[in-house]
């Protein structure tokens, strides 16, 4: 269910001050939103900023996706923010690409963090991230089917050693937005090129960095909201199950589910969603149904 339009609502709560570790164990932390109604699960989103920035720098776009009905999670990435540590930051300032590529961990823990909230939709899931932040939001939704949609707030093709222009072109059966302003047309548009399902917003005459679009263009924040209504779309009436390792998906009821590591368990809106991503169904329901048929359970019981 989605609620009132972007801007139409009153201020969402203060955001809830989180912390938890990512994938390998650094320390993280985050402002949490939940979403506005409990009357059903809500879609959700992670925000990922800039380089040498924080968290704080999505205020604008806070209540109007709230309004619209998202659960969200600002996070500081390592070495920016409260995730910082003094190793952590010192890499960062020096823009060693490793420290980047060590950010997927960082989502991983985001999202092992806020499945576990209430009401919140697996099955409808999307990242927002601004300049080197949507670099880490491309390359997340190259290596996670589950990923619906990516907005980028002024994406680059190579920033800080991230091959945006490569993960792009591994993202199929979802949908991206790329916001810049005409200074910074050209990445928009090489990405578009990539990429399948890619939508390009330029704004004309005006010259803005990543958030720093945000409360200073108009309509930036109403084209974020208006993109996710659509790409997200409405609760799954037949949701399917996957593991992050697996090109396999299994409908409800399967036994092989249940030996899905909970960090690895994805949910797909459909077993067309799911197929779209190249995911094929499971050839049974589990081990002891149709012995032989060649599947097995879908990944050991560990994080990749």
């Amino acid at each position: 269910m989605w609620y009132a339009a972007a801007g139409a609502s009153a201020a969402p709560p203060a955001g809830q001050a989180v912390s938890f570790q990512a994938a390998d164990g650094f320390r993280l932390s985050a402002d949490y939103y939940p979403p506005s109604s409990t009357a059903g699960d809500a879609p959700f989103v992670i925000l990922l900023h800039m380089y040498r920035s924080d968290r704080t720098a999505w205020a604008p776009l806070i209540e109007p996706l709230h309004a619209a009905g998202l659960a969200i999670l600002a996070l500081d990435l390592r070495g920016h923010g409260e995730s910082a540590t003094t190793e952590s930051r010192d890499r960062v300032i020096a823009r060693e690409s490793a420290i980047f590529r060590e950010m997927q961990a960082d989502l991983r823990g985001a999202y092992d963090w806020i499945v576990t909230q209430p009401h919140i939709d697996r099955a409808r899931f999307a990242l927002v991230g601004a300049s080197v932040g949507a670099s880490v939001a491309l390359q997340c939704a190259a290596k996670d089917r589950s990923v619906d949609a990516v907005v980028c707030l002024s994406p680059g093709l190579d920033y800080l050693g991230l091959d945006s222009a490569g993960d792009i072109a591994q993202i199929m059966g979802r949908s991206a937005l790329m916001l810049a302003t005409e200074d910074e047309r050209d990445a928009p548009y090489t990405l578009r090129s990539r990429g399948r399902d890619v939508e390009v917003k330029i704004y004309r005459n005006l010259r803005a960095h990543g958030t720093d679009m945000l409360g200073k263009i108009p309509h930036v924040e109403r084209d974020v909201v208006d993109f996710l209504r659509k790409a997200l779309g409405q609760p799954a009436e037949q949701p399917v199950y996957g593991s992050i390792n697996s090109d396999v998906y299994h409908l409800k009821g399967s036994e092989w589910i249940a030996q899905i590591s909970p960090t690895n368990l994805r949910v797909y809106s459909s077993a067309a969603e799911a197929e779209a991503r190249g995911l094929r169904r499971a050839r049974s329901q589990g081990p002891g149904d149709n012995p032989g048929s060649g599947d097995t359970p879908p990944q050991p019981r560990r994080r990749p």
